[in-house]
């Protein structure tokens, strides 16, 4: 998986934002257990169940497609989306759909990856590069992607005139 950061400063910023309130969130939703306003469930969900399912579904889709998966239109996103108002919809697991996203974007942030956070966990274990289309960051990341493009096609231009 490469290193280099692929996403720019709006992306980065979002995945900031959004991983700190979904942090806030699961923190601060009651009742209050073990960890601040996290219960031991969600922090096994959250900690432990989720990413060790988002491994297990990289481990097989490495298997059986040979190749990163590539999931990111609008067939992606809609699945993504029914996957999350799934986890927010139901209050035991809740709290620990925030507590994974929001580890997640953050850490999405600090690698420059583009697309879901649902897969950067995955992929720093598996190091591969799966993407799944975002709701939220796939338009950001594909407005900075088309913008970097322009400003590297207007050097080109500029550096070729005498």
């Amino acid at each position: 998986m490469a290193t280099a950061r692929r996403i720019g400063p709006i992306g980065t910023a979002a995945r900031l934002v959004l991983g700190a309130a979904l942090l806030a969130y699961a923190l601060a939703d009651p009742p209050y257990g073990l960890a601040l306003g996290l219960e031991l469930h969600e922090l096994v969900l959250g900690l432990v169940v989720f990413p060790g399912a988002a491994v297990a579904a990289g481990l097989v889709v490495g298997r059986f497609l040979g190749e990163p998966l590539r999931f990111t239109g609008s067939g992606g996103i809609l699945a993504n989306c029914a996957v999350i108002a799934v986890l927010f919809a139901i209050p035991c697991t809740r709290g620990a759909a925030a507590l994974f996203y929001g580890i997640s974007l953050l850490v999405a942030a600090w690698r420059g990856s583009p697309h879901c956070e649902a897969t950067i966990l995955s992929n720093l274990v598996l190091r591969r590069d799966d993407q799944i289309g975002c709701p939220t960051l796939t338009p950001i990341d594909a407005f900075e992607a088309r913008a970097e493009r322009r400003r590297r096609s207007e050097r080109g231009r500029t550096q070729a005139s005498p």
